[in-house]
């Protein structure tokens, strides 16, 4: 009776065996999902590298974009201040404003002048 039951054992086990190859051995064996798994983490991460150094880029255009108009700003600023500083003269000053603004960058003259010109350069 031993005999029958060790038998019966062992067939009940090798039917255990049976049973448990076809769940491990499924579409996706343990090995085969690791590996998938491993691959998609792997193409995510690449992803998000390459998306991120395509925003660090975008970042480094838009600073240097927004110096040139911080010192465009600048320069409007001291434009302004020359012209609220021109709009501001008294009647005798715009008038001294307005002569040398006509001497200097006109080449005017004040009628019976007499402008020498050093031709030699120094």
């Amino acid at each position: 009776m031993k005999a029958d039951t060790r038998k019966k054992k062992r067939a009940l086990a090798k039917e255990d065996e049976v049973e448990k190859a076809p769940e491990e051995k499924g579409f996706f064996s343990s090995r085969v999902s690791i590996i998938l798994i491993a691959l998609v983490g792997l193409a995510f991460v690449v992803y998000a590298l390459i998306t991120l150094s395509g925003i660090n880029s975008q970042i480094r255009e838009r600073s240097a974009e927004l110096d040139e108009i911080k010192d465009e700003i600048t320069v409007q600023e001291i434009k302004n201040d020359s012209m609220s500083k021109t709009y501001n003269l008294t009647d005798s000053e715009r008038s001294e404003f307005m002569e040398r603004l006509a001497r200097d960058d006109l080449d005017y003259v004040k009628e019976g002048e007499r402008v020498f010109v050093n031709v030699s350069g120094e």
